[in-house]
């Protein structure tokens, strides 16, 4: 017997609200790391970033910067995914988001890291089970 599957809505969803942080995360990297771009594009883009060891650190910071950016879009949409299949996120999701935010928040205190926490507390409230349903039953 399969129960109808209630859909997380937009405004509510931990994958909707990651992918919008990846896509501002690699949006951004021309507001605040403009060089980084023009030097990996001067280098010609491909194997550009260790090309030149003297620019290794300033094309690193780009690449990196676009790197988890797109990383932080593919969670997201992952997330939701899952939460249009089964109206919840995977179990893991706000775990690995306080994680992460923690992490970043404790090596960079002054940063956007801290934008996971209210991600994460949307991720455990729309992770909860309808009364009466139990942990996992779909």
């Amino acid at each position: 017997m399969s129960a109808a599957v209630s859909r997380v809505p937009p405004l509510r969803s931990a994958g909707l609200w990651v992918v919008v942080l990846g896509i501002v995360h690699v949006a951004s990297v021309h507001a605040f790391h403009p060089e980084s771009v023009r030097s990996v594009m001067d280098g010609g883009v491909v194997a550009s970033v260790d090309a030149e060891p003297t620019l290794a650190e300033r094309r690193g910071v780009g690449f990196w910067y676009v790197t988890s950016g797109l990383m932080t879009i593919g969670l997201g949409v992952i997330v939701r995914g899952h939460e249009n299949v089964h109206g919840r996120p995977p179990p893991a999701t706000a775990s690995v988001l306080v994680g992460t935010g923690l992490w970043g928040a404790l090596l960079m205190p002054v940063s956007p890291f801290w934008l996971f926490l209210p991600i994460a507390c949307l991720a455990r409230s729309s992770g909860r089970s309808p009364a009466g349903d139990g942990p996992g039953v779909e």
